[in-house]
């Protein structure tokens, strides 16, 4: 009742307000269809076929627990079996639509593997740049929402043609989780004021998957989550498939061909 008149509702007012909400709508649905992440502009021109043998490289997983005295100690068992767990999810997500291959990393050479290695540590510097163009946080940078472009460089080739392999998958996470007795005394710091608690950090991933033979990064995305951990299975799963959702999608064409 603005102005403290009502508002007349006529036939015609109340079509424009079904319009208007269905138009929201369908945009909301289209947004929802869209990419996560950035994708890389000439995706579906270049990779119609999609993957066929993807390299998965090991996860550069750093969990640090945090000890009772506020120290942080890395977890290298725990960021050894979240690793295990992300390879694991992957090959499912191959095999559930027999949609391609998986290249073994440990079965490279030492000097291929130290290679890919290397790669991984330059896509690690890159994350921090990406997730500001992904957020829209520089302006200068906006274009490269449409017009993605980055890339690791063609270093890889030679390993692409030795392996037969068209693409790899790198994932980098940070994790940082309590101690048992850091547990404890935040749950005494709840109900005593015996100075600040000290909860959990977010957990975050970031993906990318790259065309081995360019080094083009095709699909870069990125999942933080307050209240999950990557020392847990499902929360780990849920992360992945997350951060894999722009990839499976381009899965779905070859799955309809058959």
């Amino acid at each position: 009742m603005p102005g403290g008149k009502l508002i007349n509702w006529d036939a015609g007012s109340r079509r424009r307000v079904r319009l208007a909400g269905a138009l929201l709508a369908l945009c909301l649905g289209l947004l929802a269809c869209g990419s996560r992440g950035l994708v890389r502009s000439d995706l579906a021109g270049g990779g119609q076929s999609g993957p066929r043998r993807v390299l998965v490289v090991p996860a550069d997983f750093v969990i640090t627990e945090v000890t009772f005295g506020k120290t942080e100690e890395r977890v290298v068992p725990a960021e050894r079996k979240a690793a295990a767990a992300w390879l694991q999810h992957v090959r499912e997500l191959g095999s559930a639509q027999s949609a391609f291959e998986v290249a073994e990393f440990q079965k490279l050479s030492a000097e291929q593997q130290e290679l890919v290695l290397q790669h991984r540590a330059l896509l690690a510097t890159m994350v921090s740049q990406m997730l500001l163009v992904k957020e829209g946080a520089v302006e200068a940078w906006a274009t490269k929402l449409k017009y993605f472009d980055y890339t690791l460089g063609p270093g890889l080739a030679d390993l692409a043609r030795e392996q037969g392999a068209d693409t790899a998958i790198f994932i980098v996470g940070k994790d940082k989780v309590r101690s048992t007795s850091r547990k404890v005394l935040d749950a005494i710091t709840t109900v005593l004021p015996l100075g600040e608690s000290l909860s959990s950090q977010p957990a975050a991933v970031v993906s990318a998957v790259v065309d081995l033979r360019s080094g083009d990064v095709l699909l870069f995305d990125s999942d933080m989550a307050a209240r999950k951990a990557l020392t847990d299975d499902d929360d780990l799963k849920a992360m992945a498939q997350a951060v894999l959702s722009d990839f499976r999608k381009t899965l779905k064409p070859r799955e309809g061909a058959r």
